[in-house]
């Protein structure tokens, strides 16, 4: 027993029972399933955010804490591990945005040109012309154009460029879609021009 406020009575109470709303309750069911949702997408981020980490700082901080994590999990392969310093190099040169240091350069593997035919040799580079700056995209595009069997004064030259212009907005690449535009699609022609002219006598007045 508890008394009230005023002290004048004393009262108790037992088998209390709450009933919910239908709505009140579905409210309740889905804040519940949120709250378990939320939780297990912060158990995954900080997994994510602590294996990040360790291959970041820890795994992938140079190359000699590659080596070593490396030989950690294949401690049978040695000559493999030193096969690949090369790639180990400079996959944590990626990992954290830095150039291959120069004491670590004789370590990557060189292209192969022994087996090159002599027409790609303008793309392995010549004295006047260094090795990896064999011209732009857009000689690149004219090459495929023109393999393509679409040399200049094709109509379709231009329609194919617009489409891959339009591929290229998509994934970010605006001045590279600009630069293809700009060398390759004709000034656009109203259409309804061209039919007038053709259909009237080539000077766009009717009779």
């Amino acid at each position: 027993m508890q008394p009230e406020p005023t002290g004048h009575l004393q009262a108790m109470a037992e088998a209390i029972t709450l009933t919910l709303s239908e709505q009140d309750q579905e409210r309740l069911d889905s804040l519940a399933s949120v709250r378990k949702d939320k939780a297990v997408w912060e158990h995954q981020r900080k997994y994510e955010q602590s294996k990040r980490e360790y291959l970041g700082d820890d795994v992938l901080k140079d190359t000699g804490s590659a080596v070593v994590w490396w030989l950690a999990k294949n401690d049978d392969q040695v000559h493999k591990a030193v096969e690949d310093l090369g790639l180990l190099a400079q996959l944590t040169s990626a990992a954290n945005d830095t150039d291959v240091p120069e004491r670590l350069l004789h370590l990557l593997s060189p292209p192969n040109t022994e087996d090159a035919e002599p027409e790609e040799a303008d793309s392995l580079g010549t004295a006047d012309q260094p090795l990896g700056q064999t011209g732009s995209t857009a000689d690149h595009f004219d090459a495929f154009l023109q393999g393509m069997g679409l040399d200049a004064g094709d109509v379709r030259r231009g329609i194919l460029t617009r489409q891959i212009a339009e591929i290229l907005v998509t994934q970010g690449r605006n001045e590279t879609a600009e630069e293809l535009l700009r060398r390759f699609d004709a000034p656009a022609t109203p259409f309804d021009d061209d039919f007038d002219r053709n259909s009237t006598g080539g000077d766009g007045s009717g009779p």
